[in-house]
């Protein structure tokens, strides 16, 4: 028996950050809370957005904002997408601590034996693979919906996205332990998080927007956007991962 415990009670930090992590993604799978109402969001924009924009014609052309002018279309469209992508990510990370929260098993999660930083990238994961799978529909959906080509450019894509994702990741669950103190966790997320997210956002839009008109990868990694998105991931993860600690607290 003892030669059987005995890898549980050596369990690293890696194998305990993953245990915590399949942990949440199984509840999730069983209770499904999160992922339904995001689908949803991103379905009813996208919907809106197909009898709203123009779903024909050069993506270099001018289209007509409200409020803007005339913008070309390729930028209303990454526009339309992140923002799609920025609030769908906010309404399922309101949820990050809610079952601890529900079942009052928060204390009980603290004394894990494990650094607050395991805990933190645990959280962090089970929303990542929550905002890829919301993409995995958005982002074929925009394709048809509008006509964007991105068989030439989808490996590049798909790199701005995860760049993307782990800014979003990074600020969203550190900033969701601060909101789960509060009643109201659904609307103070978001006024805590959008300042921070500005940054990454604005390149996820300008980098994306060349991407829809065809251009490969040189075209967005010799883009200063590029840079300033790598550094605000590793800034940002490192800075919310050390500060989590005290959040949770």
């Amino acid at each position: 028996m003892s030669t059987v415990a005995a890898p549980a009670r050596e369990r690293g930090w890696f194998a305990k950050t993953a245990v915590l992590a399949r942990k949440d993604l199984r509840i999730e799978l069983r209770a499904r809370d999160t992922l339904p109402p995001m689908l949803a969001f991103t379905f009813a924009v996208t919907l809106l957005l197909a009898f709203t924009l123009p779903t024909s014609g050069r993506l270099e052309a001018p289209a007509s904002v409200p409020g803007v002018g005339l913008a070309p279309l390729a930028d209303v469209l990454a526009g339309f997408f992140w923002v799609t992508v920025l609030f769908a990510g906010l309404i399922g990370f309101a949820r990050t601590f809610a079952v601890e929260q529900q079942e009052g098993a928060l204390d009980a999660l603290l004394l894990v034996p494990l650094d607050r930083t395991g805990l933190f990238f645990s959280k962090a994961a089970a929303n990542f693979v929550s905002i890829l799978l919301v993409q995995a529909v958005l982002l074929p959906a925009f394709a048809l919906l509008f006509g964007v080509e991105l068989a030439s450019s989808l490996g590049p894509m798909v790199a701005v996205v995860l760049l993307v994702d782990v800014g979003f990741v990074a600020i969203g669950t550190l900033f969701a332990a601060l909101a789960a103190q509060t009643r109201s966790r659904e609307l103070i997320l978001p006024i805590l998080a959008l300042p921070a997210l500005v940054p990454v956002f604005i390149a996820g839009v300008e980098l994306s927007a060349d991407l829809f008109l065809g251009g490969g990868l040189g075209a967005v990694t010799e883009q200063g956007w590029f840079g300033l998105l790598v550094a605000f991931d590793v800034i940002m993860t490192t800075t919310a991962a050390l500060a989590f600690e005290f959040a949770i607290d």
